[in-house]
Formats: C-alpha cells, structure tokens, sequence
C-alpha cells in the first residue's frame, strides 16, 4: 500500500482521526494525501454553522466564502504540521464539488480510506455514521476505514465472518494492505442465529488463516440476536482493528435490519475496516 487518502470536511477536521492516519501511514510506509472538501457546489450549511463546528476564531465582518477560506488554509496548515511531526510525507487535494462524488473519483486511485464516522456536509444534527459517511462506505471504489476517536495500538485483528465471498474478501484485502500487522493475534468472528451453523469451508478458511497469522482461531457462536452478541463481543475487547464485508455493494442497506456494519460503527470506539467484494 503506497497512497491513502485522509477525507475532511475543509473547514472543520478531527485531530485524532489524522495522527490514526499517520499512524497507519508510518506503519505501511504510505503517502498521505488529504482531501480537503469544500462544498461549493451546494453549501446548505449557515454562517453559524461553518464558525460553530471550524477550529479556528471567525473574523467579525467577513463574508461567509471568505471566512470558509481562512478556515481551509489555517486547517490545511495544521493537517501539514501534524503529518511532518508524525514523519509522513504529504499531500494536499482540494476538492469543490459535492463531497461524494469527489470522494468516490478520489478512491478509484487510492490504496485506502481513513475517515471520520461522524464527518457531515449537512445543515441539521446527524447521527453517527452521518449520511456522508454511510454514502462513501456503499461507493467508494477502495477499502475505507473508520477511524477511532482515540488508538492506542492493535494487538488483536477481528474478522466478522459469515461465510460469504464478501466476508472472505474483506479478510484478504485486509491481510494484503496491512502484511505488517501479521504478528497480532487475528480472530474470525462468526455469530450465526441459534440452528444456523456457520457457513463456509472452514478447513480452507483455517488453512488461509495459518498462512498469514501466527496466532490465530475461529469463534464461532449460535444466538437469536447476532447483532447484539457482535455488540457485546466488540465492547469487551480494547485494541482491536475489526473487519467487515460489505455484505454486497449496500454496505449500509437492508441486507440486515439493522445492518451489523451500522451498529458497529455507530456504538465501537475500535478502528473498522469495510470494503466491498
């Protein structure tokens, strides 16, 4: 992995979410490209808005897309202050459109996504993930990570398995932007409702796991409720990356009501990579 790509909203970004960035940047020894979203086309947002959710002091008097400016260029410093601190070469991509379609031609060329949960374009209160974040998890053309408000290193790798192609592809793409990580532990997670064992070939599935993990094993785990046991596995766990399917192109559709990826995103302070297959 050589390019990832660090997308923020120009005039507001999460500091946290960046050094996680640099973090996976020093550890594949990757660029850093930040896109900086600027919302021209349609900005629905108010004055009061941009000010509240900005880092920096407004200037009394000046106009909204001047003020949305100093904004950017004072947020575009501080994304190149901290990358030099953390020892990642980066890059600056200013992006004026609608966000996700900039966000989507942007990954057709990138390795991976880092992106804050609850980054939103928005002119009223969302919930986490905000529909911009869910958008980009269904489109996006490269794998995305959901980056945690606060790392403190990974010692364990999660993969959410239910024996589908898209859960086996999210496992390999994982493995395959991230071979540094081969030292930690790597567990597969399968929750499955009570009678309905997991599916798959799980010799095959063991065989690929003993090839690129040292320590690794298989849960497997029958309840009526999966997305409540997956809940109550993921909050007993503390430095974990966790990886999920795309279950399909829809990531965050209605092939599970409610879908997995949602709640794990919404509720779990742990990184989590989607992609789809």
């Amino acid at each position: 992995m050589k390019k990832i790509l660090f997308i923020t909203d120009a005039v507001s970004f999460n500091g946290p979410s960046l050094e996680f960035a640099c973090y996976l940047c020093n550890l594949t020894h990757s660029k850093l490209t930040g896109v900086f979203l600027e919302n021209q086309v349609l900005e629905l947002r108010s004055a009061e808005d941009i000010r509240e959710i900005a880092i920096g002091k407004p200037v009394p008097g000046i106009a909204l897309e001047d003020q949305k400016n100093l904004f950017r260029d004072k947020n575009i410093d501080r994304f190149k202050n901290i990358c030099e601190s953390n020892g990642v070469n980066c890059l600056v991509h200013l992006d004026a459109g609608m966000p996700v379609t900039e966000v989507v031609k942007e990954s057709r060329y990138a390795d991976l996504i880092v992106l804050d949960a609850a980054t939103s374009f928005s002119w009223k209160p969302e919930s986490i993930p905000t529909a911009f974040v869910k958008e980009i998890l269904e489109k996006s053309e490269c794998p995305v990570v959901i980056a945690p408000e606060d790392f403190d290193g990974v010692d364990e790798i999660i993969f959410t398995y239910n024996g589908s192609c898209s859960s086996v592809f999210a496992m390999k793409q994982f493995t395959n932007l991230f071979p540094q990580l081969g030292a930690c532990k790597a567990t597969v997670l399968s929750i499955t409702e009570t009678g309905k064992p997991i599916k798959g070939d799980e010799a095959r599935l063991r065989e690929w796991l003993d090839t690129h993990y040292n320590n690794a094993e298989i849960q497997a785990v029958e309840d009526e409720s999966v997305s409540t046991r997956l809940l109550e596995f993921m909050f007993s766990k503390e430095k974990v990356f966790i990886v999920m399917g795309a279950y399909g192109r829809s990531v965050l559709s209605t092939a599970f009501v409610p879908n997995p990826a949602t709640l794990v995103v919404k509720l779990v302070t742990q990184p989590v990579f989607i992609t789809h297959y």
